[in-house]
């Protein structure tokens, strides 16, 4: 038999993935190993190889479509299955799939529809109990029920409130419904496969004239409809009644949110202009920033560092031939402090703090309007240049979109460097399950006093973001002047290894 390709978990954090392009066209081969889809998830834009071999029978998710991972997205036709298993595969799955709009959960939902072997329903919940024909007396026969029309969405209303004229009656319980003024949708039928009937429209109307008249002042209101009004906190008083003797009914509640959707809809329509499709990472992205900020107590210091020592250092390494930039420069002194002070390389984990073995450093990228963190692995005991060597890769294979989730895995640092972007001062917010980000901003010109002389010099900032259940005010103060000293004697920064 065919085989469906359900949507792969490319990473562990994946829930979602976007069909980017389509390696194969429906009817083309197939073999093991083939790349078959290139797909998005939160982490990069992965290929997708083929499990079996075959024929791509039908691609159920076109390119640019998004859907959760499990779903279907393409039938794959194996090298022993004939055009009969093919074709009834196909109609077997268009059978087995869902007929009408799939409706949110609610805590009161319409009467559902069962199917033809289902036993019937009760007629009315709290209507008089049914009463059977007098012995001898056969009911008289009612012409079969009209079939129920496809749903199809049109409204974004969080519950579903069906429209009289999609229910299941005959034609004679439409017509009795119609002349008394009767929302069908209150009605569970008694007839074949849960069908309204005539009696079930009487039985309803008796139900309506032995309950309570309503108090002065009070809307008459069907039960049903004051069910559904009191869940979802509908003034009614606001709600125009069209059923028996007035009342509000359902089919009354779904008009009067509808026309305030609409109303809705055409003030949104004068305020806001086209939409942005999220990427799966920026998904990822927000997710994560959010459960940071909800969760991890943040605090935050900044210093000022004297980088005239590093601009120096820079300009001769550049002189050399050497292409170490500042980020590097930061990067190894970052790796060093935190071999200084592994407290401060560590994250919370429930009752207690847990310190990392290794120091693997991300280093925040903006790529194509898309913010991004590779992480370096290993940094301790590594000299700067290879630091920046891997560095470099992992920013090219960034800009090239060819990351791996395992290059984003295992950051216990952030650096975040919005410098070159002529930002003065920020604070970044830190990756869970990381307790630091160190912020890096633009290196300035400032006049500088010594003694009776102004001149000019070069500052940067350096704002520290701590998770306050890792660190206290005194331990992260005295990281980052561990980093100030480094970047202020930057010497140190290109001993280790070839550099001494």
């Amino acid at each position: 038999m065919p085989r469906e390709i359900n949507m792969p978990k490319l990473s562990d954090t994946m829930e979602e993935g976007t069909i980017n392009v389509w390696r194969k066209t429906e009817g083309e081969a197939i073999e093991r190993g083939d790349v078959l889809v290139e797909i998005e998830t939160d982490k990069a834009d992965m290929e997708f190889e083929a499990y079996m071999s075959g024929t791509l029978a039908k691609v159920l998710v076109p390119a640019g479509e998004t859907v959760a991972v499990g779903v279907p997205i393409a039938v794959v036709r194996l090298p022993r299955d004939t055009d009969e298993d093919l074709a009834n595969f196909l109609t077997e799955r268009a059978a087995a799939g869902p007929s009408a709009v799939a409706v949110a959960a609610s805590p009161v939902q319409a009467a559902p529809v069962p199917p033809p072997s289902a036993p019937s329903p009760p007629a009315v919940s709290g209507a008089a109990p049914s009463r059977p024909p007098a012995a001898g007396v056969a009911p008289p026969p009612e012409p079969a029920a009209l079939p129920v029309p496809a749903i199809t969405p049109t409204s974004r209303i969080p519950f579903f409130l069906p429209d009289p004229d999609r229910v299941r009656a005959t034609p004679a319980a439409r017509v009795v419904a119609r002349d008394r003024d009767v929302d069908l949708s209150e009605i569970a039928g008694s007839g074949p496969a849960g069908a309204v009937r005539v009696v079930d429209v009487e039985r309803y109307l008796e139900s309506l004239e032995e309950a309570d008249a309503p108090l002065e002042g009070d809307a008459p209101i069907t039960p049903v409809a004051a069910r559904i009004a009191d869940e979802m906190s509908i003034d009614v008083q606001r709600v125009k009644g069209t059923g028996p003797g007035g009342r509000i009914t359902k089919r009354d509640l779904r008009r009067h949110l509808e026309a305030q959707e609409r109303g809705s809809g055409e003030r949104d329509g004068g305020l806001y202009g086209d939409e942005i499709k999220l990427s799966q990472k920026r998904k990822a992205l927000i997710r994560n920033m959010v459960k940071s900020k909800e969760e991890v107590p943040h605090f935050y210091l900044s210093m000022d560092v004297d980088v005239e020592p590093l601009r120096a250092l820079r300009e001769r390494l550049k002189q050399d031939g050497r292409g170490i930039t500042y980020t590097h420069l930061i990067l190894k002194a970052c790796a060093l402090a935190l071999e200084h002070f592994p407290d401060v390389n560590a994250t919370f984990r429930r009752d207690r703090i847990v310190r990392y073995l290794p120091v693997n450093v991300a280093v925040a990228v903006d790529v194509q309007g898309e913010l991004v963190a590779p992480v370096v692995k290993d940094c301790q005991g590594r000299d700067i240049q290879e630091l920046a060597q891997e560095a470099d890769a992992l920013i090219a294979r960034a800009r090239e979109k060819k990351l791996t989730p395992e290059d984003y895995a295992d950051g216990t640092f952030t650096i975040s460097n919005l410098g070159m972007l002529g930002v003065d001062h920020f604070y970044a917010i830190i990756t869970p399950p990381q307790s630091t980000v160190l912020s890096v901003s633009a290196m300035r010109r400032v006049p500088v006093a010594e003694g009776d002389q102004i001149r000019v010099g070069y500052r940067m900032d350096f704002g520290l973001g701590c998770d306050h259940r890792v660190l206290d005010g005194a331990k992260a103060a005295e990281f980052l002047a561990e980093i100030r000293r480094l970047l202020e004697s930057p010497t140190e920064l290109v001993k280790n290894g070839n550099d001494g």
